[in-house]
């Protein structure tokens, strides 16, 4: 029986497998932002229970999995034995920019947040208007935008964002447009 769960980014699959004696169940647990997991647990009357992942390991449960192929064999003191073939897909983790804010002082989306940010320790971030010039610039640390340009509110309009996940590597971006109401 494989059942599967979705809590936002999260994705769990259980799998249960029962062979010679020997009952296994499969886990997996893939979130966003971060590497997969996997676990099995045992029932069975012949302790000690072996475990051989594919990864090389040797406890009931591993980390740090990347996408791929693998799979598990558990075998049992009397030699029985069951393999768990598995494949992992880590959901993609990108940073999440807001459509738009109103910094009006209301206390209520006076600025502009970005999703996952912190998942990207070495962001750059450069918002332009609508001519081409650089209105906003910020870089490691993430402070909410409040629609500011050295220190002068800006006016009502769409700025055009680029932000690059890391400073040293120009290849991995998201760009879009970003509104400023009051």
């Amino acid at each position: 029986m494989i059942k599967y769960i979705y809590i936002f980014s999260l994705i769990c699959v259980v799998l249960t497998s029962q062979a010679q004696g020997l009952s296994v169940t499969f886990n997996k647990t893939e979130t966003e932002c971060k590497l997969a997991e996997a676990s099995v647990s045992v029932i069975t009357a012949a302790l000690p229970v072996h475990y051989g992942w594919s990864t090389g390991a040797i406890t009931s449960s591993i980390g740090q999995l990347e996408d791929g192929v693998y799979s598990v064999k558990v075998t049992d003191d009397l030699n029985n034995d069951t393999t768990i073939d598995f494949i992992i897909y880590n959901p993609i983790c990108e940073p999440n920019p807001a459509s738009g804010f109103t910094p009006n002082y209301d206390g209520i989306y006076d600025t502009w947040s970005i999703g996952r940010i912190e998942n990207f320790p070495e962001f750059d971030l450069y918002v332009y208007n609508r001519w081409g010039q650089l209105v906003h610039h910020q870089t490691s640390t993430y402070i909410p935008w409040d629609g500011r340009s050295l220190g002068i509110p800006l006016p009502d309009a769409t700025y055009y964002y680029i932000l690059y996940f890391s400073q040293t590597d120009k290849n991995k971006f998201v760009k879009g447009a970003v509104s400023i109401l009051r």
